[in-house]
C-alpha cells in the first residue's frame, strides 16, 4: 500500500474508532445497543441493592438474590453476545426479552408485588416487550399487563411475604431517578438522521476521490472503500437501464458469466455465510433478519468471504450494488453510514457524467452549427463564383470585368460572414427589421447568380429578432442556390408577410419542377434547411403550383 493509501486507511480507522465511541454515547445510531446497556444497568442496580441491603428473611431473601443475579448474568451475556455479530444480536433479542420479563415477574413475586420497591422497573419491561411484539398484539399485551397488576394487589393475601427494608426502598428510588435522567438525556440527544448526516459529512470531507477524468470503475471502488473502510471489495453497476452491467473489483477479478441477476438483487445489509443469515436495513433504519439471501450467497461466493456488507444504490436510471468483506462485528449504524456515503458518491459520479455529457452535446451542437453556417454561406458563395466563372472558362464572348467585380464583392461578403461564424457576436439592431435585411440579401443573391430576384413585402409589422433575421438570410441563400444549380431557375420571387404571431416567407422560382424535392407530406427533405428552421420553432413546406416551385417558411417573431 502506498503512502496515499496508508493515509486514507488511517483516516478510515480514526472514523471507525469514533463510531465505536458513538455506540455508547449516542443511542440513535444503535437503539438496540442502548436497550441492552439499559437492561444491564438496571440489573446491576437490582443485584447491588439486593445484596447490599440483605436482611435475614428466610427463603425469600435468597430467592431475591438469586433472581437479581440471574437478571444480571442475562443482561451481561446479551451485551457480550450482541457485540459479536449483528446476526447474533437479532437472533437472541426476543429470547433475552422473554427471559428478562420472566425474571422480573419472579423478582416482583418474591418481594410482595403489591408493595415491591422494584415495581417502577416494570416500565422498562413494558417498553422492551412492546418492541418485539407485533403491533396488532399490543392491545392484548396491555390487557395482560393490566390483569397482572390487579392480581399483584391480591398476591399478599395469598402468600404472606415480609416487607422490604426502608433503606432498600430509598436506594432503589434514587437509582431509578438516576436511570431515568440518564436515559432521558440519551433519548433527547441528536436524532439518527442528524448523526448520520454528521458522519457522512465527515467522511466525505476526508475523502480523496479520483479526479473527474478517471473511470467510473475506479471512482466507485474508491467510494465504496471510503464508505465502508474495507479493502476487499467489488461493485456491479450500470449508468443507464439500457446499458450492460459493468464490474470492478479491487483484486482485479473478472465477472463470471452467470449469476448476474443474483448479484443485482442484493440489498443494503449484512450477510453471514457461516450462520446462513442475512440482515437487511430499510431506509428508516429498521433491520430485518432472514435466511441468507440469493444476492448475499452470490457475493459471498464471488469474493470468497464468509461475512460481507452489501450496499445498494438506485438513482433514476443509475443502479449499483457494492460488496465488501468485513469481519464481525457489524451493526446497523455502520451499514446506514456506508449506504449514505456511497449514495452521495454515486450522485457525484452522475453529476460528473452529466457535465461530461453536456460538454459532448455542446461540442456536437457547435460542430453542427459550423457545418450548417459554412454550408449555407461559404459553400453557396463558392458555388456562385463557379457559376459566374463558367462562361469565362468556356471561352464565351463575355466581358470579364463585371464578373471579377462581382466575385470580389462576394469574397468581401464571405470574409465578413466567416468572421461572424467564428465569433457570432452581433449587434441586435442589425436584423431588427426583417424587410430591410432580406432586401439586401435578395439584391446580393441576384447579382451573385446573375438572375432576377425580387422581394415583395405585404403590409404589416415584420420586425423580428437578430437571430431569426440572420437564420432566414442563410435559409434564403440555400434556397436560391438550390433553385439555380438544380432547377436552372432564372427568376426567384420573394413575398414577406405577417401571419398572426408569426412571419411567413414565400419563395417561388421558374425552374424545372423537381418533384424529388417534395417529401411525402409536402415537407422539404433538405436536412440543413429543416434543422435551421426547426431550431427557430418554424415550419417549411414545398409545393409545385402552376409549374412554379414554391417554398413557404413560417417562423415565430421572437
Amino acid at each position: 500500500m502506498g503512502e496515499r493509501g496508508r493515509a486514507m486507511h488511517g483516516r478510515i480507522e480514526r472514523t471507525t474508532s469514533l463510531n465505536r465511541w458513538d455506540v455508547f454515547t449516542q443511542s440513535a445510531l444503535r437503539p438496540w445497543r442502548t436497550l441492552d446497556l439499559t437492561r444491564l444497568l438496571l440489573a446491576s442496580i437490582y443485584c447491588t441493592v439486593s445484596l447490599l441491603f440483605a436482611t435475614p428473611r428466610s427463603w425469600v431473601e435468597m430467592a431475591e438474590h438469586g433472581v437479581a443475579i440471574l437478571m444480571f448474568l442475562l443482561a451481561l451475556t446479551a451485551v457480550i453476545l450482541s457485540a459479536r455479530s449483528w446476526i447474533i444480536d437479532m437472533r437472541m433479542r426476543k429470547w433475552v426479552i422473554f427471559l428478562d420479563t420472566l425474571f422480573y415477574i419472579a423478582l416482583l413475586l418474591v418481594t410482595n408485588p403489591s408493595n415491591s420497591p422494584y415495581f417502577p422497573g416494570s416500565f422498562f419491561v413494558a417498553v422492551e416487550v412492546a418492541l418485539v411484539v407485533r403491533r396488532q398484539w399490543h392491545m392484548l399485551v396491555g390487557l395482560l399487563a393490566g390483569a397482572s397488576a390487579i392480581f399483584a394487589t391480591w398476591f399478599d393475601e395469598i402468600v404472606a411475604l415480609p416487607a422490604e427494608p426502608t433503606a432498600e426502598r430509598v436506594a432503589l428510588k434514587a437509582c431509578y431517578l438516576v436511570v431515568v435522567i440518564v436515559v432521558t438525556g440519551v433519548l433527547l440527544g441528536p436524532r439518527r438522521e442528524t448523526l448520520l448526516e454528521r458522519e457522512q459529512a465527515r467522511r466525505l470531507a476526508e475523502a480523496d476521490f479520483p479526479p473527474a477524468k478517471s473511470s467510473a470503475d475506479g471512482f466507485l471502488l474508491q467510494a465504496l472503500r471510503i464508505a465502508t473502510g474495507g479493502e476487499r471489495l467489488a461493485v456491479l453497476f450500470r449508468m443507464a437501464s439500457h446499458e450492460r452491467l459493468r464490474f470492478a473489483c479491487s483484486a482485479g477479478q473478472t465477472l463470471p458469466s452467470i449469476g448476474l441477476g443474483n448479484l443485482m438483487t442484493a440489498d443494503t445489509g449484512w450477510h453471514d455465510r457461516g450462520r446462513n443469515a442475512s440482515t437487511t436495513l430499510s431506509s428508516d433504519g429498521v433491520s430485518h433478519l432472514a435466511p441468507l439471501s440469493a444476492g448475499g450467497r452470490a457475493w459471498s461466493a464471488l469474493l470468497d468471504a464468509d461475512t460481507l456488507l452489501t450496499v445498494r444504490v438506485s438513482l433514476g436510471t443509475f443502479e449499483a450494488v457494492g460488496a465488501v468483506h468485513l469481519p464481525d462485528p457489524c451493526h446497523e449504524d455502520r451499514a446506514a453510514i456506508a449506504q449514505r456515503v456511497f449514495e452521495c458518491a454515486c450522485e457525484e459520479l452522475m453529476v460528473r457524467n452529466s457535465l461530461d455529457l453536456a460538454h459532448v452535446i455542446a461540442g456536437a451542437r457547435e460542430r453542427e452549427r459550423l457545418q450548417r453556417e459554412l454550408h449555407d454561406s461559404v459553400l453557396q458563395a463558392l458555388a456562385s463564383i463557379r457559376f459566374q466563372l463558367a462562361p469565362l472558362l468556356g471561352e464565351q464572348p463575355v466581358s470579364p470585368r463585371p464578373i471579377i467585380r462581382n466575385i470580389d464583392r462576394i469574397a468581401k461578403d464571405q470574409i465578413a460572414t466567416i468572421r461572424w461564424i467564428i465569433n457570432p457576436g452581433v449587434d441586435e439592431e442589425d436584423f431588427a427589421y426583417l424587410p430591410e435585411t432580406l432586401a439586401m440579401v435578395v439584391r446580393s443573391l441576384g447579382e451573385q447568380w446573375g438572375i432576377q430576384c425580387e422581394l415583395k413585402v405585404e403590409d404589416g409589422n415584420c420586425a423580428t429578432s437578430a437571430m431569426i433575421g440572420r437564420e432566414l438570410s442563410f435559409a434564403v441563400r440555400e434556397i436560391v442556390a438550390n433553385a439555380v444549380r438544380h432547377a436552372g431557375a432564372s427568376a426567384v420571387d420573394f413575398a414577406l408577410e405577417p401571419d398572426g404571431n408569426r412571419i411567413a416567407l414565400q419563395v417561388s422560382d421558374d425552374g424545372v419542377p423537381n418533384m424529388a424535392r417534395l417529401g411525402a407530406s409536402g415537407a422539404v427533405p433538405s436536412r440543413s434547411l429543416m434543422r435551421r428552421i426547426q431550431a427557430l420553432g418554424g415550419e417549411v413546406f414545398l409545393q409545385n403550383i402552376g409549374g412554379r416551385t414554391t417554398i413557404r417558411i413560417t417562423v415565430p417573431r421572437k
